[in-house]
């Protein structure tokens, strides 16, 4: 069976879980869809609700590139070293104000979500 690329679109890993896991209730998911599940069970720290709202805030308040939002919003920096590290290959330059800035706004949804994991 000849497999075709309908969309492509970035998506968080929290995203990517509940893609996978609404789809495995409905039908076997492959070894790689499997392996996929397992890797963003372990590595997702927010819930997918928090990451589409955190990518567009990081968008729009300060202009980033979306893969680059989506690939804060997985990590999670917890440094302003960390963080330096994947604005330094962004477009434009951030400010040390911004970069404290994102970095609460980071440090704010991490905390929220682990709040809500140890309800």
């Amino acid at each position: 069976m000849v497999k075709k690329i309908i969309e492509s679109k970035p998506l968080t890993l929290a995203e990517v879980k509940n893609t996978l896991t609404k789809r495995g209730k409905k039908a076997e998911l492959s070894y790689i869809q499997r392996v996929t599940l397992e890797h963003t069970i372990k590595f997702s720290y927010l819930p997918a609700r928090t990451t589409k709202s955190l990518v567009s805030k990081l968008i729009k308040k300060y202009e980033m590139d979306e893969p680059l939002a989506i690939q804060l919003v997985n990590i999670v920096p917890s440094t302003n070293d960390e963080l330096a590290a994947f604005l330094a290959r962004a477009p434009r330059t951030y400010t040390a104000d911004e970069v404290s800035d994102i970095l609460a706004l980071l440090d704010e949804a991490r905390a929220k979500a682990k709040a809500k994991k140890n309800k």
